[in-house]
C-alpha cells in the first residue's frame, strides 16, 4: 500500500468515528466586517489576509498563526441519507488545525454537553436568537422548516468559533450515523479489545476480549451511554478513540485497491454534507497526506448535573493555554 493511499485511509477511519459519535465566550476582540460573525473565511483560503481580524485574550491582541487552516468536522446523531427536516444533534465535534510552519496537525475534541451560546431559530419566521445551551444543538433546531443543512452546519461553526476565541474555519465536513455501518461492514470488520465490561450493552462485549464489530455492533459501541457504571459523554469519547486506534489497525493490515477505496467513499458520499462540496474534501485529504498528526486533545473542563443534563463547563485558563499553542499568537 502507497504511503500517500495510507494516509487517505487513515482519513477513512477519522471520518468514521466522526458519526459516532454559561457561555464561554471570552473577551473576543471586534472582528472585522468580512469574518460576519459566522465562523468562517470568506475568501477562497489560497491567500487569507490574517491582518483582517484581531481578538482580544486577557488585554492583549491576538492575530491568528500565519499558515494554519482550519477545519470543522462533525458527527451527527441521525441514520439514513442527509435530510433538511431533522432535528439531529452534533454528537461528534473535531477541530482539525494544520500548521505548515511544521508540516503538523492537530485534533481538538469539543465535549457535545459543552455549554455556549448557541443560536436558534424562530419557529415562526426563522428569526435568530441566542441562548446559553449544550454545543449539540447547535445543529439540531429543525423547528424552522427552511434551515438547511449547511445553515445547521454553519450555526455549529459559529459556536464552536465562539468558543475557541473567534477562530475562523476554511471548511466543514458532517456525516450520519449510517456511515459507519457501511465503511466498517464494507472492510470486513474490526477486532476490537474490551479494557471494560460492555455486557449490558451487548452480550459479546465481555472484559479482557477481542471482538470482530460489524457494523451494527461498532454503532452500539460508540454510542452506548445509558446503561453503564460510567454513562458520561467523557467516557463515550474514550470508547471512541478505543474503536478509532483499532479501526486504524485494522485498515493497516488490509490492502484496498484504488477502485475498492473509491467505492467506500461512495458508500458515504449520501451521508455527508461539507462547504464547497468536494474542494473541500481534497483540502483535507492534500493536508493529511503531507502533514504528521502531532495527536488529539480534549478541551478541559468539568461535567456537571444540570437540571435534566449533564452539562460541560470548561476551564478558561486551560481553554485559552490550548487557543493560543494552536490558533494564535500575541501581536507585537
Amino acid at each position: 500500500m502507497s504511503a500517500d493511499r495510507k494516509k487517505i485511509l487513515l482519513f477513512v477511519a477519522f471520518l468514521t468515528c466522526l458519526v459516532l459519535v454559561s457561555a464561554v465566550l471570552f473577551n473576543i476582540d471586534k472582528i472585522v466586517d468580512s469574518f460576519n460573525n459566522n465562523g468562517f473565511d470568506d475568501g477562497d483560503g489560497s491567500n487569507i489576509n490574517f491582518d483582517l481580524y484581531s481578538v482580544n485574550i486577557d488585554g492583549e491582541v491576538y492575530m491568528p498563526r500565519r499558515n494554519v487552516r482550519n477545519y470543522l468536522i462533525m458527527g451527527i446523531d441521525e441514520f439514513g441519507d442527509t435530510d433538511q427536516g431533522g432535528i439531529a444533534q452534533a454528537d461528534f465535534i473535531v477541530v482539525l488545525s494544520f500548521d505548515s510552519n511544521n508540516d503538523t496537525y492537530t485534533m481538538i475534541q469539543v465535549n457535545r454537553d459543552t455549554m455556549t451560546e448557541v443560536d436558534f431559530y424562530s419557529y415562526s419566521d426563522g428569526s435568530v436568537y441566542t441562548q446559553v445551551a449544550q454545543i449539540a444543538l447547535s445543529h439540531a433546531d429543525g423547528t424552522y422548516k427552511a434551515i438547511s443543512n449547511n445553515k445547521k452546519c454553519e450555526s455549529t461553526a459559529k459556536a464552536v468559533s465562539n468558543l475557541l476565541y473567534g477562530v475562523r474555519f476554511d471548511g466543514y465536513v458532517s456525516m450520519t450515523m449510517d456511515a459507519v455501518k457501511a465503511i466498517v461492514d464494507y472492510i470486513g470488520g474490526v477486532p476490537v479489545f474490551m479494557d471494560e465490561d460492555m455486557t449490558e450493552i451487548d452480550a459479546r462485549l465481555v472484559q479482557g476480549s477481542t471482538v470482530t464489530f460489524d457494523g451494527e455492533l461498532a454503532l452500539s459501541f460508540i454510542r452506548a451511554r445509558g446503561g453503564l457504571a460510567d454513562s458520561s459523554n467523557i467516557a463515550r469519547m474514550k470508547r471512541q478513540k478505543v474503536f478509532l486506534d483499532a479501526f486504524v489497525g485494522k485498515l493497516d493490515e488490509i490492502n484496498m485497491s484504488d477502485d475498492e477505496l473509491a467505492a467506500c467513499f461512495n458508500r458515504t458520499s449520501s451521508y455527508m454534507v461539507a462547504k464547497n462540496g468536494v474542494d473541500t474534501f481534497y483540502d483535507i485529504f492534500e493536508k493529511i497526506s503531507t502533514h504528521q498528526c502531532s495527536g488529539m486533545m480534549d478541551l478541559p473542563g468539568e461535567a456537571v448535573k444540570g437540571d435534566k443534563y449533564i452539562e460541560f463547563y470548561v476551564d478558561e485558563n486551560g481553554l485559552k493555554g490550548i487557543v493560543k499553542d494552536v490558533f494564535f499568537e500575541r501581536f507585537e
